[in-house]
């Protein structure tokens, strides 16, 4: 019995110091009255369990489900090693930005440099995160930086004053932000032909006076998942060598010309996204009058709705435009036909040499084809395409019995595959006649339909003649 109550009595003493506090290390008898568990040491470290994290969403090889703070050292899983924290719905890893040379935390104005001549010339190589609202009355030039956000919803830069947010010849990125310049415009950059690169990530811009300016840059104009509301004025892109916007929202909200294009370009391309106009709004979603000389552009999968104007100014054959809202324009769909509006004598001085037909002949339909002289279609194109080329004619002559033969000629050289022949009885005979045939066009080349006399050196008179491409 005895026995049993030393036990009892020293498993007591044990147990209650532990369900208090815990002190691990040195000095075990000194504990801070605000620690459960303190652990204090000169050269030892503290050692969290590892795990295989197979995913940052699941919780395996942890059994779910796993309460918020849990705390583990992921090492030779799927996910890249490191401290992770379960925050209820997935593995958080442990930040290091902080401890970054080129890492800058902007939680207030006072965080980024100081300003001169009211312009925030930010470091190039680093990379600013923008932590919550920050209100500006100075403008950023990004000299080779990167301003970011963790959340564009709730991280924002709010520039208050009446001219730019983003200034100067200076590029970089920016993205995961809401941008906000209610009095000014978002941008005026002119990079001055630099060979600089600017890229607009994932990024709100709203309710502000003007989108702005982006002007020679040399690189590449990058600007990605961007969603647009309540702004007065658009973008104006200018002599900038390429453009590429991926995945746009132009709301309903915005006003006036959204995206506008002048100057010279090497590549515009616009891909995907949304472009919605409300004439209310007097809303022009794309404006392209201004592009004096581009080598290649495109507008793809770009759904274009709404009462507003959707282009203003025409595109050029460099355009390649297939998109909901849009006329289809490419190389791909080049068409265009021509008619004999008055018929004339073709005059043959020898048997059996084609010669073309003569008379005058009225475009019609076309496009990126062209008619620079009678019975004759130019394909207009940028790059070869392969044509199905159809003609019906009638044909008459003074003589009896005078065979010929008809064929298309491309680049005036006729092609055997397409000739036609005929039996023209007499002066009151109208022989009618239907060439096909198909050939590959570069652009510049063209094509005729030509006759030959197979009997004679007699002239016929082409009464009717439609020659089409497609």
């Amino acid at each position: 019995m005895k026995k049993l109550l030393i036990f009892l009595c020293f498993t007591a003493a044990v147990i209650v110091p532990i369900t208090a506090q815990v002190k691990i290390g040195n000095n075990p008898n000194t504990i801070n009255a605000n620690s459960l568990l303190e652990l204090e040491t000169t050269n030892k470290g503290f050692l969290p369990p590892r795990v295989a994290l197979s995913s940052v969403t699941s919780a395996s090889p942890l059994t779910a489900p796993v309460p918020q703070g849990m705390q583990v050292y992921s090492s030779g899983g799927n996910v890249s090693d490191g401290s992770y924290m379960w925050n209820g719905s997935k593995w958080q890893s442990f930040s290091m930005d902080a401890t970054r040379n080129n890492f800058v935390l902007v939680k207030s104005t006072s965080d980024l440099p100081t300003p001169s001549g009211g312009v925030i010339t930010l470091s190039a190589g680093t990379l600013y995160e923008i932590n919550g609202t920050i209100t500006l009355t100075d403008k950023i030039n990004l000299n080779g930086s990167n301003i970011k956000g963790q959340d564009a919803v709730n991280d924002k830069l709010v520039y208050t004053g009446s001219g730019e947010l983003f200034t100067g010849s200076g590029t970089g990125s920016i993205s995961y932000l809401t941008l906000m310049a209610a009095s000014g415009m978002v941008f005026n950059i002119n990079a001055g032909n630099a060979n600089k690169n600017l890229l607009v990530q994932n990024c709100y811009i709203l309710a502000s006076n003007s989108i702005g300016t982006i002007q020679g840059v040399g690189g590449t104009v990058f600007m990605s998942t961007v969603a647009y509301f309540y702004n007065t004025n658009g973008i104006t892109f200018q002599d900038n060598y390429n453009v590429v916007l991926n995945s746009t929202l132009w709301d309903a909200t915005n006003y006036n010309v959204y995206e506008k294009f002048t100057g010279t370009f090497n590549v515009i391309q616009i891909t995907g996204g949304d472009r919605l106009v409300n004439s209310a709004n007097s809303a022009v979603a794309l404006h392209v009058s201004g592009v004096t000389s581009v080598v290649a552009a495109s507008v793809k999968v770009v759904m274009f709705v709404g009462t507003g104007t959707y282009v203003t100014g025409s595109f050029t054959n460099s355009w390649d435009i297939e998109s909901p809202g849009l006329n289809t324009e490419k190389d791909d769909v080049a068409a265009g036909n021509l008619y004999i509006s008055t018929p004339a004598t073709t005059t043959i001085s020898s048997m059996g040499v084609p010669v073309k037909i003569a008379g005058t002949t009225t475009p019609a339909n076309l496009f990126r084809v062209s008619s620079t002289a009678n019975n004759k279609l130019v394909y207009t194109g940028t790059k070869s395409k392969r044509f199905q080329v159809i003609c019906s004619l009638t044909a008459s002559q003074s003589s009896n019995n005078k065979y010929f033969s008809f064929y298309i000629a491309k680049n005036g050289a006729v092609l055997p595959e397409s000739r036609q022949e005929i039996k023209i009885t007499n002066s009151g005979d109208q022989g009618p006649v239907t060439l096909s045939c198909t050939l590959l066009l570069a652009p510049n080349d063209y094509v005729e339909v030509w006759v030959e006399n197979e009997t004679a050196a007699t002239d016929v008179t082409i009464q009717t003649m439609n020659l089409s491409i497609k």
